[in-house]
C-alpha cells in the first residue's frame, strides 16, 4: 500500500510540475487576444512608448499544441489591450512552427520583422539562430523557408509549389535561403527599401523568369545559384562572393552605384553574353567571370580606375572576343586570361608593370598584341605559353630593342615599334602627342583632363581608333592638337 501511495504522490508531483511548466510557458507573453476570426493569439510588448507588439501562437511544445488555429489564419494589424491600441510590427521567432493545421497565414503590411522559423511546419530539436527574413536555421542547416503564395502581399506558405512571390514593402533583409530550391517560382517582386539579399536567397530557383534588384539594395551575397534567366536593371553597392554563380541569366546591367564585385560573382554563368562594368567599380575579385566554357560571353568592358585584374578573372571565357584593359591597370595576375581562345587583339596599358604566370595561357588566336608600356612588364616563363609566337607585338617608339632583349618577351619574333604617323609626334608646351596601337598617347599632361574628338566634334573613346583626323584637347589650354591616325 505504501508503495502505491509513493507512486501516486510521484505521479501527482510530476503532474504538478508539468502544469507549472505549462503555466510558466503560457505566461511568457504580455497578453492574449481573440481575432475577429476567433483565433487566440499571444502578444509581447516590444516598444511600450510606440505601442508596438510582436505576435505568436501557442508554442508550449514543439510537437503538442493546446491552441489550434483556423486553416487560414489572419494576423491583425493592431490589437487593443487595457484601453491601449498596439500596432503589430513583428512575428516572433518560431511563432507558429509545427502548427500543421495552418495552411496559409495573412500578415499585415506593417510587419517589419518575421522571426526565424516563424512559419516552419516541421518540428525540430536543437538551437535556432536566424535571419531577418525567411530562413530557418537548425544547428547551422536551413530548412522550410518562408514564401508568399500569391501577389496579395499577405498570404504566406511553406509550399514547394509556390509560383510567384511579392516581398512586403517593410522588409529590409531577405535572409539565407529564404526562397531556396523553389523550382516552380516564376516571378519575384522585391520592394524599394530592401537593403540586403542573403546567401542563396533564390538558389536553385530554376523557373525564375526575371528579377529586378531595387536601387536601395547595398549587398547581394551568394543569392542566385543557380537561377533561370535574370535581368539586373540596377544593382547593389556590393556584389558579394558568388552572388550570381552558376546563374542562367543572359544580361547584366550593373547600376552606377556598384563599387565592389567580389570573388566568383559571375562565375559559370553559361548564358551571359555581355557585361558592362560601370566606372564606379573599384574592385573586381578573383575568378569573377571565370568558367564561361559555353563561350557565351563575347564582350566585357572594364572600368577606368581598376588597378588589378586578379587571379583567373576571365579563366575559361572561351568565347571572349573583346575586352579592354583600362589605362589604370598596373598588375595582371596569374591565369587572368587563361583559355580566352577567341581574343584576336589585346592592348596592354602604359602603366602595366607585372603580368602573372599563365596569364595568357592558350590565347592562341591573338594575332596583334599592343603594349603601351615603354619598358617591358615583368613576365614569367609560362605567361605567354601556347600563344602564337609569330603574332605582331607593337610597342612604343624606341622600345623594340628593350622588348627584344627582355626575358620571355623575346620569344615573339615580330616586334614592331610604333613611332606614329601623319601630323603626329608634335611637342608643344611640354606636351607630346603621338599614336600607338590605335590609341592617341598624350605625355606631359599629368593631372590635366584629355579629351579626344573626331572631325565632327563628337567625343570618342581613345581605343581602336580608325583612320581619320582627331582633335585633342588638353585641360583648359586654348591650343588643340590635330592628329592623323593611319
Amino acid at each position: 500500500m505504501q508503495h502505491h501511495i509513493i507512486k501516486s504522490l510521484a505521479v501527482l508531483a510530476l503532474g504538478a510540475m508539468l502544469l507549472t511548466n505549462l503555466a510558466q510557458a503560457q505566461a511568457s507573453y504580455d497578453f492574449q487576444a481573440v481575432t475577429p476570426q476567433g483565433d487566440t493569439l499571444l502578444y509581447n510588448i516590444t516598444d511600450s512608448a510606440a505601442h508596438h507588439v510582436s505576435v505568436r501562437g501557442d508554442a508550449w511544445s514543439y510537437n503538442t499544441h493546446y491552441i489550434h488555429y483556423n486553416a487560414d489564419l489572419v494576423l491583425p494589424d493592431s490589437v487593443e489591450h487595457e484601453g491601449v491600441r498596439y500596432a503589430v510590427t513583428e512575428v516572433a521567432e518560431e511563432a507558429f512552427q509545427s502548427h500543421l493545421e495552418i495552411e496559409t497565414i495573412t500578415v499585415p503590411d506593417g510587419v517589419m520583422v518575421i522571426g526565424n522559423k516563424a512559419f516552419s511546419l516541421v518540428p525540430y530539436h536543437g538551437s535556432a539562430t536566424g535571419s531577418p527574413w525567411g530562413a530557418n536555421t537548425i544547428n547551422g542547416y536551413e530548412e522550410n523557408s518562408l514564401f508568399y503564395l500569391d501577389n496579395s502581399k499577405t498570404r504566406l506558405t511553406a509550399s514547394r509549389h509556390i509560383t510567384s512571390a511579392v516581398v512586403p514593402a517593410t522588409v529590409r533583409v531577405i535572409g539565407t535561403r529564404a526562397f531556396y530550391y523553389r523550382s516552380s517560382l516564376a516571378s519575384v517582386t522585391l520592394p524599394e527599401g530592401l537593403d540586403t539579399i542573403g546567401n542563396q536567397a533564390f538558389g536553385v530557383c530554376d523557373g525564375l523568369e526575371g528579377i529586378t534588384i531595387p536601387s536601395t539594395v547595398k549587398h547581394i551575397y551568394s543569392a542566385f545559384r543557380p537561377t533561370a534567366t535574370v535581368t539586373i536593371d540596377d544593382a547593389a553597392a556590393t556584389i558579394g562572393n558568388g552572388a550570381f554563380y552558376y546563374s542562367n541569366m543572359k544580361k547584366i546591367e550593373l547600376g552606377s552605384r556598384v563599387t565592389f564585385i567580389d570573388n566568383g560573382a559571375f562565375s559559370s554563368c553559361t548564358n551571359l553574353d555581355s557585361v558592362i562594368v560601370p566606372n564606379s567599380v573599384q574592385y573586381i575579385g578573383r575568378m569573377a567571370f571565370c568558367y564561361n566554357y559555353s563561350g557565351s560571353i563575347k564582350k566585357i568592358r572594364l572600368p577606368e580606375g581598376l588597378d588589378t585584374i586578379r587571379y583567373q578573372t576571365f579563366f575559361g571565357c572561351t568565347g571572349l572576343e573583346e575586352v579592354n584593359i583600362p589605362s589604370s591597370v598596373v598588375y595582371i595576375d596569374t591565369a587572368a586570361f587563361h583559355e580566352c581562345w577567341e581574343l584576336t587583339k589585346l592592348t596592354l596599358p602604359a602603366g602595366l608593370t607585372h603580368i602573372g604566370e599563365a596569364a595568357f595561357f592558350q590565347c592562341r588566336n591573338i594575332d596583334t598584341l599592343v603594349s603601351l608600356a615603354p619598358e617591358p612588364p615583368v613576365a614569367f616563363a609560362n605567361t605567354f605559353i601556347q600563344m602564337n609566337s609569330n603574332l605582331t607585338l607593337i610597342v612604343p617608339c624606341h622600345s623594340d630593342s628593350l622588348y627584344a632583349a627582355a626575358l620571355y618577351w623575346s620569344q615573339f619574333h615580330n616586334i614592331q615599334a610604333d613611332c606614329g604617323a601623319g601630323i603626329d609626334g608634335v611637342e608643344e608646351d611640354g606636351i607630346s602627342i603621338y599614336t600607338l596601337g590605335g590609341r592617341i598617347i598624350v605625355e606631359g599632361a599629368e593631372g590635366e583632363s584629355v579629351r579626344i574628338y573626331d572631325i565632327t566634334g563628337r567625343s570618342v573613346r581613345n581605343e581602336a581608333l580608325p583612320t581619320g583626323v582627331y582633335i585633342v584637347k588638353v585641360g583648359d589650354r586654348p591650343a588643340r592638337k590635330i592628329v592623323v591616325m593611319k
